[in-house]
């Protein structure tokens, strides 16, 4: 069990289990010998983690503001010394770091973030006093570069979520992504640099699944990776970015349900809240008929080839995060995961509104409206028969929003959107209610 939450509730649960005989003394010793002891003090070891990389922030940016205010009495040799120094001592406390202290998170964390800092001190420091030049862009791109084999190294958090917003960043001021990288077709640069990085988040969802390490990085990535995804398919978008789009809010929430549903806490599941919230908006946004008029599936029949045939590395990479949203609908759908399958199943709806939207702008929002009614009714349903509160909610937002979004988009008067309103608001607190009762009932 990767969260100890689960195991120190259960621990506290197993005396009363015991006195009403539901579990003998031998079971809830096998109980306790299977999940061990429990670890005291992790709240305390986080604050200590927190401060350190917060003190090496504030020690970091404090030696950077004193060069800063001597800095133009310095001569160039002084301040090219000056500029690596601070780099020199950043790393020799890294090296201390992994030689005596290499189990301590909290020293690993702070090392990590005063050499990211260091880092970046010392190019900018470097290119001030030589006058290199260059563009921010460039700058961030290099100083993340050379950090991220100190995320490696100490196993720090700080310098692979920098890494994650500069290449992002980077991707956004960019007019050809293969700027650095003149080998590499523009559209693959964003994800080459990516896939630098996924190892690091591969060895920290080793190390603890749910840990705050792996959640903050996938808080990142789920911030950041829209920015890169959209840039890298930019030529192809004016025509398919409904496709590319439910694609990607596919693939997040299919992941998240498959490997991030068990977390204990919704802020270690960034995967699927981001799927969840994406899967929301741009249903939602697909439900009006304006959003089909000017991105119909015909339109690449009847002239729109050549900007697939000059682009190639951009249709490659849809498709490919197109046939990963595929292959999670087809496991969730083995699976037995009713929700899962449902929102899955949104690339294949925006197919389908292709090949109708041509012609029938309307029809595909109506087959938009058609599936958003079916999710919030397949979401409703299944909270209550399993009782959970939290989808019950879920169903009846998406089943509200569906409906305010259809009386603003309609010519109905005040009066009739008020009571309308009010009725939702009653369905709300009703279905609540209920359930909150039959909970009470089942507790009795």
């Amino acid at each position: 069990m990767d969260d100890r939450k689960h195991v120190a509730w259960l621990y506290d649960q197993l005396p009363a289990l015991i006195a009403e005989g539901a579990l003998t003394d031998e079971t809830a010793a096998r109980l306790r010998a299977r999940y061990g002891p429990l670890e005291e003090g992790a709240g305390r070891r986080r604050a200590i983690v927190l401060f350190g990389i917060l003190g090496a922030a504030l020690i970091g940016g404090g030696v950077i503001l004193l060069l800063a205010h001597n800095w133009e009495a310095l001569g160039r040799l002084v301040r090219g010394l000056l500029a690596l120094a601070l780099l020199f001592i950043a790393q020799g406390l890294s090296f201390w770091v992994l030689a005596r202290r290499p189990a301590s998170m909290a020293w690993r964390e702070g090392a990590g973030t005063l050499q990211t800092m260091a880092i970046g001190a010392a190019i900018a420091l470097v290119s001030q006093t030589y006058h290199t030049g260059g563009a921010f862009e460039d700058f961030l791109l290099l100083w993340a570069l050379l950090a991220l084999p100190v995320a490696y190294l100490l196993r720090a958090t700080l310098p692979a979520i920098l890494y994650l917003c500069a290449i992002a960043y980077w991707a956004s001021a960019q007019t050809f992504f293969a700027r650095f990288l003149p080998f590499v077709p523009d559209a693959f640069a964003y994800w080459v640099l990516l896939a630098l990085a996924l190892p690091w988040w591969g060895l920290a969802l080793r190390e603890n699944r749910h840990g705050a390490r792996s959640s903050l990085f996938g808080w990142a990535l789920v911030l950041t990776l829209p920015v890169g995804y959209a840039l890298s398919l930019q030529h192809s978008a004016e025509v398919l970015w409904p496709l590319w789009c439910c694609a990607l809010v596919a693939v997040l929430y299919l992941a998240g349900e498959r490997w991030q549903a068990d977390a204990p806490s919704l802020r270690q599941r960034p995967l699927l809240i981001a799927g969840a919230l994406g899967f929301g908006a741009l249903g939602l946004f697909l439900s009006f008929g304006d959003a089909w008029r000017f991105h119909a599936f015909q339109t690449l029949l009847r002239g729109e080839r050549e900007l697939y045939l000059a682009h190639p590395a951009e249709s490659a990479i849809g498709l490919l995060w197109v046939v990963a949203a595929l292959a999670l609908w087809a496991d969730a759908l083995r699976r037995g995961v009713a929700n899962a399958a449902l929102v899955g199943a949104l690339p294949v709806v925006a197919l389908a509104g292709y090949a109708i939207g041509d012609r029938a702008p309307g029809g595909a929002a109506a087959l938009f409206n058609l599936y958003l009614l079916i999710v919030g009714v397949g979401v409703l349903v299944t909270g209550f028969r399993t009782q959970r509160l939290g989808l019950v909610n879920a169903g009846m937002a998406v089943l509200s929003a569906l409906i305010f979004c259809r009386f603003f988009d309609s010519d109905l008067g005040f009066v009739a959107r008020g009571v309308a309103f009010i009725v939702v608001g009653a369905g709300f607190l009703a279905a609540n209610l209920v359930l909150l009762r039959r909970k009470g009932a089942a507790v009795r």
